[in-house]
């Protein structure tokens, strides 16, 4: 199914399987051509030093070698951004934050959702809201506050007849509302949709659909209306002020008063922020003008049991208790010991805690051990898996593994039902490097589902099935040993091999493919095996002309969505990746696979309700 043929539904799909997840790097990063992604480009971490008489400032790949962190020379970092060797460009520095060009394809996608049906947008905004993916909330959260469906009145006959719906409606309350599970907006998160906004490429866009008048300015829409609500609700409650305050967030709300101006109605406000305040130059201040306030509390100077009885006394946060142990001392195992004693941290700081646990010696100690498992079976994400590259012990190691992997099957334990996969791996000469990585991604995929509800061949000119004894890394290690890149392509062998399985009457049934397309199309074959897929998942190793993977689907009239290998590199993705994908097909075997109709996930979006402000910022 080709870009420009989507409809609101699958453009939906589309961005949630591929980068909701990588819109921002909090790190440092270098970006290179790569022409088998959408956004055309891909992004690798980086750091530099200054080399050289010259202080050069060099910079380096940093990736994974097991348990290490190997730097590779990339090139010298110019003054405008770009990494050279020698007189050749090798890719463009980038700083910490937004990644514009997969920020600007997803914003792009919203756009295009909102060109075909501007209600289905809001709906749409409304549902992320609920959800996980904060950077496809910011996203959608920018979008609902400068599109133009305002509320402008509709005149007939030189009379206001009635008001158009305000959409814009929909972007404030994502940033107003407040929610129990954690899901709202946080000050960071509001400062990361004007940055957003402000982006070159983004104001281009909302330029392209008449968004805003000025040729030179971003639009910002109502974001700052927003904001002065947001920041005068926290006023009028101290509570909340003083939770962001404790959160580590003073610096970030003074910056969103700078921002939009914010004139506070009492100095308790700069009082809570500790922000000392001098006169502007035209003199408009009235509010605190030179005065001082107490300074924040520091554990500068103290003795370790110090420290230790002041954790017990008002049991700060883990990340507080962090930041204010002084650097002379450090985290020591007493410290770490009293702060989880005192119930400091939370289930998922234990289990990013654990390489430090394990240093100090505390998962030897019982209590905490038994803390520490508590934490790691009650695992939501798949954290577990990157945390436990950094540790030794092999014991710790397993049961953060094991973690992971049930994180991922419980994060689509309920979506699954019903469903069967089948995992069809290219593995022609041309895929010679990428059996590799297709090994990896087949670990991810069984270990969410039920073994007896997915199948997995490999195929070249002729296909097999590939039996997972164990549904782990090792599993599909142990069962891809021996198997080498040789031969043609033909996709159709690869379905043949395990056309075996049927599905019963109530399931709906999933191909997924790991190729580079460069083979013909398939469609008999798909229809003789009898499975009746309702969708194609693709992973597209390498790019080239080919589409037969897409071509036949597009020809048996289903959706093909595309899957982003750095979905796979991020352990925290894959369960959502696998839960929107599955979201996306029809469920039993009645279904008439039509767009209006294809996928469940659709089907919640228009069903949910289009967000209202909060009553006190109507």
């Amino acid at each position: 199914m080709t870009n420009e043929n989507l409809g609101p539904a699958e453009r939906i799909i589309q961005s949630l399987i591929t980068y909701t997840d990588h819109a921002v790097h909090n790190r440092p990063g270098i970006v290179v051509p790569d022409a088998r992604l959408n956004v055309g480009v891909r992004w690798e971490p980086v750091t530099h030093k200054e080399e050289g008489d010259a202080k050069e400032k060099v910079v380096y790949r940093l990736s994974k070698d097991g348990k290490k962190t190997v730097r590779t020379r990339v090139g010298v970092l110019g003054a405008d951004g770009k990494i050279r060797e020698g007189a050749t460009v090798v890719g463009e520095y980038r700083p910490a934050g937004i990644y514009p060009e997969v920020a600007t394809w997803m914003y792009r996608q919203v756009a295009e959702v909102w060109r075909l049906d501007n209600e289905f947008a809001a709906r749409w905004a409304s549902y992320a809201f609920g959800q996980e993916h904060r950077d496809l909330k910011v996203i959608l959260a920018a979008f609902m506050l400068v599109q133009s469906r305002k509320g402008d009145p509709v005149v007939d006959g030189g009379k206001v007849s009635f008001y158009d719906e305000d959409f814009r409606d929909v972007g404030e309350a994502m940033i107003l509302l407040v929610r129990k599970d954690g899901k709202d907006f946080n000050p960071k998160l509001l400062v990361r949709v004007h940055d957003l906004l402000c982006l070159p490429q983004i104001a281009d866009i909302n330029r392209e659909l008449g968004f805003g008048k000025s040729a030179r300015n971003p639009f910002l829409g109502r974001w700052t209306k927003a904001v002065e609500k947001w920041l005068r609700y926290r006023e009028e409650n101290p509570k909340l002020l003083e939770g962001l305050v404790k959160a580590g967030f003073k610096q970030t709300v003074a910056d969103l008063c700078r921002m939009v101006g914010y004139k506070p109605e009492s100095p308790k406000l700069f009082e809570a922020l500790r922000w000392k305040q001098a006169q502007s130059k035209d003199g408009r201040r009235t509010l605190a003008l030179n005065k001082e306030w107490a300074a924040a509390e520091t554990w500068e100077g103290q003795t370790e049991e110090q420290i230790c009885q002041r954790i017990s006394g008002s049991k700060p946060s883990w990340k507080v208790i962090v930041s204010r142990v002084p650097k002379a001392i450090g985290v020591t195992r007493a410290i770490a010991a009293v702060a989880i004693e005192s119930g400091c941290l939370s289930s998922k700081d234990l289990i990013i805690a654990t390489p430090t646990l394990e240093d100090l010696g505390l998962l030897k100690v019982q209590d905490v051990r038994d803390r520490w498992e508590k934490a790691v079976r009650e695992a939501e994400d798949m954290r577990a898996a990157n945390i436990a590259q950094r540790v030794k012990s092999k014991d710790v190691k397993e049961k953060l593994q094991d973690a992971a992997d049930t994180a991922v099957k419980k994060a689509v334990d309920e979506v699954v039902k019903d469903i069967r996969t089948y995992f069809m791996v290219d593995i022609s000469g041309s895929m010679e490097q990428s059996i590799i990585q297709a090994k990896s991604h087949v670990a991810k995929f069984v270990q969410a589902f039920p073994p007896d509800r997915i199948h997995i061949s490999v195929f070249n000119t002729s296909g097999r099935e590939v039996s997972i004894k164990h549904a782990s890394a090792a599993g599909v290690e142990n069962a891809f040993r021996g198997i080498m890149a040789g031969g043609g392509t033909d996709y159709g062998a690869g379905v043949r091999a395990v056309a075996g399985h049927k599905p019963t009457t109530e399931e709906t049934v999933i191909f997924l493919f790991v190729g580079d397309e460069e083979a013909p199309r398939f469609e008999k074959s798909v229809r003789e095996s009898g499975l009746n897929p309702a969708a194609f998942g693709f992973l597209k190793v390498r790019q080239n002309n080919y589409d037969a993977v897409r071509g036949t689907a597009s020809a048996l009239g289903i959706p093909c969505f595309l899957i982003d290998e750095n979905t796979f590199s991020d352990p925290y993705s894959i369960p959502r990746t696998i839960r929107n994908l599955i979201a996306s097909t029809p469920v039993g075997s009645g279904v008439v696979r039509t767009a209006e109709t294809r996928m469940v996930l659709v089907d919640l979006i228009q069903n949910t309700p289009v967000l209202l402000k909060p009553t006190w910022a109507a």
